[in-house]
């Protein structure tokens, strides 16, 4: 539900927009990523297969101007279309404040909104709501696309209760912002319907805002009728799945814009940073006159520098061996509470009780992913590598390891240095990132 912070006078909504599988729903956060103003979208997350169907569910923080003096922001969410993944339609559905329906418009879809809809009923059902009661916006989609149904069939097929629709095409852009007009009026209004009358008029609508909120967010730089192809081209780079985004890529604020952003790396950076290709039979060989505590500092740097490929091949190189001295550590990363876990972990790597200080780390990320978590309002979901892992813009492949490692642990299997590292490599991303939220 609603986060209110009276302090900040910061109000945050949840968004999800909903409908069958590819019928436009990630297409449509693309489209508002890669043609709002910099200043009021933050970076989208999108987690997808290979052939880029949505596994888990896209993410993106959207800022609107301000309402009366009140800060509003709005997460949108999509869900995967797929059966298969119900489970984690539940999921992203929970406390969500709006829903966007977004309807396939070509005839041959018409039996995949059905069970979509119904779907959607049966899982509010179960978190005990129901969706006339919810602020609900109808998108049917493609309309650039022949062999479509009306708007009026597909309203009087899936919109008995005559909530708000239109029509829209995510490709072109058509409607998009519309609908994320209407969406975000009637949250606001089912929100101030719930304050208590002595707080006046609440927020209003989007009216004060000089042109509207279409006009106020969308960049006038790209064609409303350009394809999502030549507007990604021109006005932003292409968003990158989650299971293909950098180890420390992070969901920023969407006030900074994307000033914090960074291009991906290319092959050949990635290659460096994973300590460049190896050949069969290439052992690495051991560092053992580095304390093991200081050894990922070295690699880090070492990968970094711009040095020839066969010494990165060889582990540190001259330049930066030096820099591994006793005493680096990684606590000013954390805050001062949080300074001794991380001195332990530190001090149970260069002992060799690496257990220890795979369960000293998973501490440390429980407690990251419980203030994300609490962020996104996904408190009971503080560990599924659907969810908060994804909001922090951590690679999911990565968190499942890190898991294993933690399981092994506490089991009493064997933890080796190298899951120890990785276990600590994964910490520390977690905790850069939590600080660029």
């Amino acid at each position: 539900m609603a986060s209110v912070n009276p302090l900040s006078r910061e109000l945050v909504f949840k968004i999800v927009y909903y409908g069958p599988g590819l019928g436009g729903k990630t297409t449509t956060l693309e489209y508002l990523h890669a043609t709002a103003k910099p200043e009021y979208r933050g970076k989208l997350v999108s987690l997808a297969t290979p052939v880029d169907r949505t596994l888990y569910f896209d993410f993106l923080p959207v800022r609107l101007p301000q309402l009366r003096g009140m800060n509003v922001r709005l997460q949108l969410f999509t869900v995967p279309g797929q059966v298969y993944f119900n489970a984690t339609r539940k999921l992203v559905l929970t406390g969500a404040d709006g829903i966007v329906f977004v309807s396939d418009s070509q005839a041959v879809r018409a039996d995949a909104n059905m069970e979509s809809l119904e779907n959607l009923r049966d899982n509010l059902a179960e978190q005990g709501r129901q969706l006339q009661q919810i602020p609900l916006v109808f998108q049917h989609n493609k309309r650039d696309l022949p062999d479509l149904l009306s708007l009026e069939d597909l309203d009087a097929m899936l919109n008995p209760f005559r909530a708000s629709s239109l029509a829209t095409s995510a490709n072109t852009g058509l409607g998009i912002y519309e609908g994320l007009e209407e969406i975000s009026a009637a949250v606001l209004r089912a929100f101030e319907s719930r304050l208590p009358d002595a707080m006046g008029g609440g927020l209003g609508g989007f009216d004060a805002i000089e042109g509207g909120l279409v006009t106020a967010l969308r960049d006038a730089s790209p064609p409303p009728s350009a394809s999502l192809e030549a507007v990604i081209s021109r006005v932003a780079p292409p968003s990158r799945p989650w299971s293909t985004m950098p180890p420390n890529s992070t969901i920023g604020d969407p006030s900074e814009g994307e000033a914090g952003a960074t291009a991906p790396p290319s092959r050949e950076a990635a290659q460096r940073s994973a300590g460049g290709p190896r050949s069969a039979g290439v052992r690495e060989p051991a560092s053992r006159d580095i304390p093991s505590s200081l050894r990922l500092a070295a690699r880090r740097l070492a990968a970094s520098a711009e040095a020839p490929a066969t010494a990165r091949a060889d582990g540190p190189s001259a330049a930066t061996r030096h820099l591994a001295q006793p005493g680096l550590s990684f606590v000013a990363l954390w805050p001062t509470a949080a300074r001794e876990a991380v001195a332990e972990i530190e001090a149970a790597i260069a002992a060799e009780r690496y257990a220890v200080a795979v369960a000293r780390c998973d501490a440390l990320v429980t407690g990251i992913f419980e203030r994300a978590a609490e962020l996104a309002g996904a408190r009971e979901a503080s560990r599924d590598p659907a969810t908060v892992p994804a909001l922090l813009g951590l690679e999911g492949r990565r968190y499942l390891g890190f898991r294993a490692a933690v399981r092994r642990a506490h089991a009493g299997g064997e933890v080796t240095e190298r899951d120890a590292l990785k276990a600590f490599a994964f910490v520390i991303d977690a905790r850069l990132a939590e600080s660029a939220i």
